[in-house]
């Protein structure tokens, strides 16, 4: 399936220890690796096979799909307070103290 970059205004370079450390803890390690083939592949414009993580990473909202395209950030944004309720209380206030309260603004629904 074809790949493209998308550019974000903020977030965390794919080789960030954030991402391993709280991405894994929200998605699972799995999805956090098939998340950095998907950048890496549309940083250099392959396609790749549908990934198997692809409707956690879609829920994430880490991938979007727009005409048969994945498009995937260039930076990987911090996780969102909703996905942060399943990290361990311990990494839930290491992430609070050291990033605060990440809120995402909620996504709008059209009417059809």
């Amino acid at each position: 399936m074809p790949t493209r970059q998308r550019r974000l205004r903020g977030g965390f370079p794919p080789d960030h220890p954030y991402v391993r450390r709280y991405w894994v803890a929200a998605i699972g390690q799995g999805a956090v690796a098939e998340l950095l083939r998907l950048m890496r592949a549309a940083k250099d414009e392959t396609p790749l096979p549908l990934p198997v993580w692809l409707p956690t990473l879609l829920r994430a909202d880490l991938v979007r799909v727009e005409q048969g395209i994945m498009v995937v950030g260039d930076l990987v944004p911090a996780v969102p307070t909703a996905l942060q309720r399943r990290f361990p209380p311990g990494l839930r206030e290491e992430h609070r103290r050291l990033y605060g309260e990440v809120r995402r603004p909620p996504r709008q629904v059209r009417n059809a």
